[in-house]
């Protein structure tokens, strides 16, 4: 599965030059962490940066200035990591773990913004690969038959756990 197919298209994109207090009020309306930040050209919209929730609590403490006195540009973490949409799934997670970060907007080959992907769209993606691995070994444990062959003790050894107190009643 490539990271095109899961990520969210729906993108609220601001420029640098914005105030800080319309785009924390449009994360706020929108409940969403975060904010893509666009150079808007001519048929382009390419990420230049991204702004957290976090990044706007950590600008107004370092600056302390107030969110009426800062700009995107003030707050935003510039050269934001960008997964092309053609990523699989468990490289994308390498590059976000690499980076430190939960969020990266998803780019087409053009590097041109096309959606974003956050750790609670990749989350439930992998829950669901595990719980069909855990599966695969239930089902080869039941083809197997309940009863597996144990390895024979070598001399002198001592069995531990539930099987062996079980034998000893």
């Amino acid at each position: 599965m490539k990271i095109g197919e899961v990520c969210s298209r729906e993108v609220y994109i601001y420029t640098p030059e914005e105030p800080l207090e319309s785009a924390v009020a449009e994360m706020v309306k929108r409940h969403v962490g975060a904010l893509v930040i666009v150079k808007a050209e001519p048929k382009r919209v390419r990420p230049v940066g991204i702004v957290t929730d976090r990044d706007v609590m950590r600008g107004q403490v370092l600056l302390k200035k107030g969110l009426a006195n800062l700009t995107i540009r003030d707050v935003m973490t510039s050269d934001p990591l960008t997964i092309p949409q053609g990523t699989g799934i468990g490289e994308a997670i390498d590059l976000l773990r690499q980076r430190g970060v939960r969020r990266a907007p998803v780019v087409n080959g053009g590097g041109d913004l096309v959606g974003i992907v956050s750790l609670d769209d990749l989350l439930p993606i992998v829950a669901e690969e595990l719980g069909a691995l855990a599966q695969l070994v239930g089902t080869q444990a039941r083809r197997e038959g309940v009863a597996r062959t144990r390895a024979p003790r070598a001399a002198g050894a001592r069995s531990t756990g539930r099987a062996a107190r079980a034998r000893r009643r």
